[in-house]
């Protein structure tokens, strides 16, 4: 069976119930938290899918790493570990946090700027991309100096470009084509 389909039929129970309960949001969240930590510490995926590992302490492990101990969550994480799906933990965090923003309407949004902005730029851009889909926002931001100046703001799949980089780019192909 794909493992993309059974991450997927994981979450869409968990969803469901977590929707019900009315904790969707805290599942979101401990999804988001355990997905930060899983990129800023790759060794946890290795702990996780290591057999040499109890489940009690994966259960710990995963309990700390998501920061979150609602009885759902808790669950569902010893489900995964009792059916040896621990492998399928990040696609699972994918598939949760797209059945989410999508029963929600919620777009995430990555803002590349060449320096960090200040809370009141990051709010406009924020209310100006929302008056613009007409969704919600998940505004998530990312320091690229390499940009120079200017900024890239990607859309779902759209990514509008107006960074110096890519400008100084276009006028050096310009150049060279001449």
């Amino acid at each position: 069976m794909n493992t993309g389909s059974i991450a997927l039929r994981y979450c869409r129970a968990l969803f469901e119930e977590a929707r019900l309960a009315a904790i969707d949001a805290e599942i979101y969240g401990a999804f988001g938290v355990l997905h930060q930590n899983m990129q800023t510490a790759p060794d946890l995926q290795s702990v996780l899918i290591s057999p040499r590992i109890s489940k009690e302490k994966k259960l710990a492990l995963m309990k700390t790493a998501s920061q979150c101990t609602v009885p759902l969550w808790l669950r569902f994480l010893t489900l995964v570990l009792e059916h040896g799906r621990e492998n399928l933990l990040r696609l699972m965090v994918f598939s949760f946090r797209d059945l989410y923003r999508a029963y929600y309407g919620i777009d995430r949004v990555v803002l590349q700027t060449a320096v960090p902005m200040n809370v009141r730029v990051l709010n406009r851009v924020k209310e100006k991309v929302k008056a613009g889909t007409g969704r919600e926002v998940e505004l998530v931001t990312e320091v690229c100096p390499d940009l120079i100046g200017g900024f890239c703001l990607r859309i779902g799949d759209v990514l509008y470009d107006y960074s110096y980089r890519t400008k100084l780019q276009n006028i050096r192909r310009q150049l060279w084509n001449r």
